[in-house]
């Protein structure tokens, strides 16, 4: 009886050591996570100040190349496509026929209103030989001439209508796109195709307020594009924005001839480079600052020891640093050193500062 008694006694002793142990474990584990998260609360980051700066004299900004010409062909008449000439992407003269509607019902009554028309013609040559033999009184030629009139005008709305069912191209380009194929449905207004001529093109950029006053329509400009970083394009300012946008820049719109050894397609990235009569200011930071590709530019700004992504449009580079031409203000810290360990609100601790 002793025996088993010990026994219980020694078991519920080697229990209660197991869960102790095991307890102890636990809090001391805890204390290791809490430390550990103190010690990862603070990411170390270098930053740097948005300075206003004197620039060169000539001034760089990206921008996305956009056909000169693009239209779209639109249907003037309402009908089934008896056939289609042209394909996607063959090369279309103005003037070609794209596509031909169904114009039989149009025909006949054509034929109807011509047939309607000799007969007044007759009629009124009758009526006009019996009033010079004073057999027919004068107001009854009125009315055939009435008659007449009505159907001339009848006869051109047709001829109108039968050839608007031959669809041409409104201009010389390449068919991008064709929506219709033989025996679709069209009515007026509906999109046939899209015509688009990429011999010239616009490359749109935009400037701050600072630099669109020193621009000039007819302005040239050196623009390189990115899939030919080596070859430089001879282009000219066409048009300058009135407007500013949401972020305070401008427009600008360069006209550039499409180049036969370096073809261009609408859509690709480019640089324009324009050069003015004297320097100019301009906010700079750092290239490593950016966060992400140029065209999609980002930057951390610390704000009360949290990192906060912001989005910024970009301008020019000069060497090592690039111009910023919205997105942030002078004098912001910016990080530098540490943007792969951030993420958007992360707690920051500033070791440096340029």
């Amino acid at each position: 009886m002793h025996k088993r008694t010990y026994l219980w006694l020694f078991l519920f002793l080697c229990v209660a050591f197991v869960a102790w142990k095991l307890y102890t474990n636990k809090q001391q584990l805890a204390e290791e996570t809490k430390l550990s998260d103190v010690t990862r609360a603070y990411v170390p980051v270098e930053v740097t100040a948005v300075q206003l700066e004197t620039l060169a004299n000539h001034l760089e900004a990206n921008g996305i190349f956009l056909p000169a010409k693009e239209m779209f062909v639109i249907s003037e008449t309402a009908g089934r496509v008896v056939e289609v000439y042209k394909n996607k992407g063959e090369w279309v003269n103005e003037g070609d026929l794209i596509a031909k509607v169904d114009d039989e019902v149009l025909r006949i009554e054509l034929e109807a209103t011509q047939a309607n028309l000799a007969k007044l013609k007759k009629d009124q040559d009758r009526l006009t030989n019996l009033i010079e033999g004073d057999a027919a009184p004068k107001n009854k030629i009125e009315d055939v001439e009435l008659g007449i009139l009505a159907a001339e005008a009848k006869e051109k709305g047709l001829k109108k209508q039968i050839a608007n069912t031959s669809i041409k191209a409104p201009m010389t380009g390449a068919l991008g796109f064709r929506f219709i194929e033989r025996g679709s449905v069209i009515g007026p207004g509906i999109q046939v195709a899209q015509i688009t001529n990429l011999e010239k093109l616009f490359l749109m950029v935009k400037v701050t307020e600072r630099d669109v006053l020193k621009l000039k329509k007819g302005q040239s400009v050196s623009v390189t594009a990115d899939v030919y970083p080596g070859v430089t394009i001879p282009g000219k300012v066409t048009n300058i924005g009135l407007r500013a946008d949401n972020a305070f820049t401008y427009d600008v719109e360069i006209e550039v001839i499409n180049p036969k050894k370096t073809p261009l397609r609408a859509g690709m990235h480019a640089q324009a480079s324009f050069t003015f009569d004297a320097n100019r200011k301009g906010l700079v930071l750092p290239r490593k600052a950016i966060a992400g590709s140029l065209q999609d530019a980002k930057v951390y700004v610390v704000q009360d020891s949290l990192a906060v992504l912001r989005s910024v449009v970009l301008g020019g580079a000069f060497g090592e640093m690039i111009e910023v031409i919205s997105g942030l203000q002078e004098g912001e810290k910016v990080v530098v050193t540490g943007q792969m360990n951030l993420s958007d609100g992360a707690r920051v601790q500033v070791t440096s500062t340029n």
